[in-house]
């Protein structure tokens, strides 16, 4: 029994080493106003109402933890490295918050909340692939469309979109920061679309 006693606490004591030796994970999040998105506003329309979202994205990605994938399609999940809340919402939030600046509207609606005003038009976005390799770039591959909301939800523009992105440095903290401005040229290019429609067609508060 004793013996018995003397195994026991010696799996313990090295279960009890294990957990304080262990490294805890590092956590990131997108930020907006990043790349392209932190240039210029492109117009100011207050008047102008958008919905962002839903947003499809890959079950290899909708993971807490930083995933990468090599030229040889294999894929590494990073344990270490993890999104501070999702990366979901986060894309969600960092369009929506980089579209309301560019577009100089604070009526922007993120899904899965719906608007509480007059909507003109709502962002779909379907992520395709995020291949990211530290110290080399980022590829962000989008398909998203416009739909205008006045219109019964019809889609007026399907647009994809590739991004390379160059990541300064080897850190996790620099390939993050290369997905937020490749984040934020997707957000660029689909403000310079609404802005045009919005030329076009007469906006009611």
């Amino acid at each position: 029994m004793t013996m018995i006693r003397i195994a026991l606490g010696a799996l313990c004591a090295l279960a009890l080493g294990g957990c304080l030796g262990s490294t805890p994970p590092h956590f990131y999040a997108l930020r907006s106003s990043s790349g392209e998105a932190a240039g210029a506003p492109l117009a100011a329309h207050p008047e102008l109402g958008l919905a962002v979202g839903p947003l499809e994205l890959p079950r290899y990605l909708d993971r807490p933890e930083l995933v990468m994938q090599d030229d040889s399609n294999r894929l590494t999940v990073l344990d270490a490295h993890r999104w501070g809340g999702s990366l979901r919402t986060d894309i969600l939030r960092v369009v929506a918050d980089d579209l309301g600046r560019l577009l100089g509207t604070a009526r922007v609606a993120v899904y899965p909340a719906e608007p509480r005003f007059q909507a003109d038009y709502r962002v779909l976005l379907d992520v395709r692939d995020i291949q990211a390799t530290p110290g080399e770039n980022v590829t962000l591959l989008v398909r998203w469309t416009i739909a205008s909301m006045r219109d019964g939800g019809s889609a007026v523009t399907v647009e994809e979109t590739r991004i390379e992105q160059p990541i300064s440095s080897e850190s996790y903290d620099e390939l993050v920061a290369a997905d937020s401005a490749a984040f934020g040229t997707l957000s660029r290019r689909i403000a310079e679309k609404i802005a045009t429609l919005a030329t076009t067609v007469q906006l009611n508060p």
